[in-house]
């Protein structure tokens, strides 16, 4: 499963350099959201959440020129503890290796931008 985690920049780093995070929950494509976006395939489902990890990555930011920050994490089934509305709580720490990228959104940008996970520590420096 899919799942998407708006990030702070200093949060990066440190989930970065640990190689491991945990949290409470994240947000996912349960079935509740599924069934209420129906008339939506499951890349615009995909996108939605992407979109609405961007915004939350708004409120995380250091400095207002700074992206939001998401991470595109998959998870494995048996780290899903519960299905909430739009997010899944987990019972066990995601790894580095379960990242499959970056996405950003700029200020006064409307798409979020896709960096491969080899990027991300290369421009972690133009990210605050």
């Amino acid at each position: 499963m899919r799942a998407y985690l708006p990030i702070s920049r200093d949060e990066l780093v440190a989930f970065l350099n640990s190689g491991s995070k945990t949290l409470d929950s994240i947000l996912a494509p349960t079935p509740f959201y599924v069934g209420e976006n129906e008339d939506l395939d499951e890349e615009e489902i995909e996108y939605l959440l992407s979109l609405e990890a961007a915004q939350a990555a708004f409120e995380l930011r250091s400095t207002e020129k700074a992206p939001g920050i998401v991470l595109a994490i998959e998870l494995e089934a048996q780290q899903v503890n519960t299905v909430n509305e739009n997010s899944v709580t987990l019972n066990s720490a995601i790894t580095w290796e379960q990242v499959q990228c970056a996405l950003l959104l700029f200020p006064d940008e409307e798409e979020l931008i896709w960096f491969a996970t080899q990027e991300i520590e290369i421009n972690l420096g133009d990210w605050k």
